[in-house]
């Protein structure tokens, strides 16, 4: 058996479908699973031991209808049985038929499910991601197994890199702080991150993408604290994921970051407002959530429309309150 998965494009939710990889292996010990993966979350199941290959691929590879087609038909020498989607893309169907496996399951939408040959239902009730994903497999006359608990899988030597990264750069015993996300509405305002960081005495890493780089220095300029270090963008994911094994705790914007961090173990607070926590919350041992439920919230929106009140959501949310949830943890 041969068994293609598209994965979600996204490191929160990537991080979120490693469930999925954990049963299906469940279900098909012998099978070549492959991760179907944009380069970006690639990192995330790399060593994982239910996973056989990473097919990875690049933003030039499924940019315009041409580059899609080809990588899609690329995928043929692979001789899948089956291709699960657990992307809800049009373009994900779109490779995967092109990959030209007998039988694609997936959720319909977006126009694709005429390329499907297994049409999953949706259920009608709130669901976490974890569980929307899993029931790829739900659906199909399976008793689901006890589950394996498998997560992001971190090398010795990528922790024994970490830990004389830290030394080299004298940060001690560090708390993790992701005020960054991908959207505006999900990143910590400036000001609270200046609260949240002006009275600590702890040893504090800023992480984040390129892309935060210079927020992150304009934090560090106005706060002029020995104990606060800006990593942002300095790092690859899977360096960054090693980096962050290696802190006490870890503060998130509801981020790809705080679901690393939730599942590699490390005790994680995460912020949310715009998201709905019942849904995209962070899984992990040790892991909780903040949320005001003002008036507003989950608008499930991208950029903010409280236009009286911007940011409400987490601009409600008191520094002490995280640190005190981070403290019990």
């Amino acid at each position: 058996m041969r068994i293609g998965v598209f994965c979600p494009s996204w490191v929160g939710d990537a991080v979120m479908s490693i469930p999925f990889f954990n049963q299906l292996r469940e279900h098909h010990k012998n099978a070549v699973i492959f991760a179907i993966s944009k380069s970006w979350v690639s990192p995330i199941f790399t060593n994982h031991p239910d996973i056989s290959e990473i097919i990875s691929f690049e933003k030039k590879d499924i940019s315009g209808i041409r580059s899609t087609k080809n990588s899609g038909l690329s995928l043929k020498a692979l001789d899948f049985d089956i291709f699960y989607l657990l992307s809800d893309s049009y373009r994900s169907a779109y490779i995967a038929r092109k990959s030209e496996t007998p039988i694609i399951i997936g959720y319909s939408g977006q126009g694709r499910t005429q390329m499907l040959t297994r049409v999953i239902s949706r259920s009608k009730n709130k669901t976490h991601r974890i569980n929307y994903y899993l029931n790829l497999l739900i659906d199909q006359d399976f008793v689901m197994k006890s589950q394996n608990h498998s997560g992001i899988k971190i090398t010795q030597n990528e922790k024994q890199w970490a830990q004389i990264e830290l030394s080299k750069l004298n940060i001690e015993d560090p708390i993790a702080f992701f005020p960054f996300s991908v959207a505006k509405s999900r990143n910590i305002p400036e000001l609270q991150i200046l609260l949240f960081l002006k009275n600590t005495k702890k040893n504090i890493i800023i992480f984040g993408g390129k892309e935060d780089r210079k927020s992150s220095e304009k934090i560090i300029s106005e706060l002029q604290v020995p104990n606060i270090f800006s990593l942002v963008g300095k790092y690859d994911l899977r360096k960054s994921i090693a980096l962050i094994s290696q802190c006490n705790g870890a503060i998130a914007s509801d981020s790809g970051l705080g679901h690393i961090s939730a599942n590699i173990g490390v005790p994680t607070v995460s912020m949310f407002g715009a998201g709905d926590s019942d849904i995209t919350g962070p899984i992990g041992p040790k892991t909780t959530y903040l949320n005001e439920n003002v008036y507003c919230s989950p608008c499930l929106k991208n950029n903010c429309d409280n236009k009286k009140e911007p940011l409400l959501c987490l601009n409600r949310i008191k520094p002490e309150k995280a640190w005190d949830a981070l403290f019990a943890l």
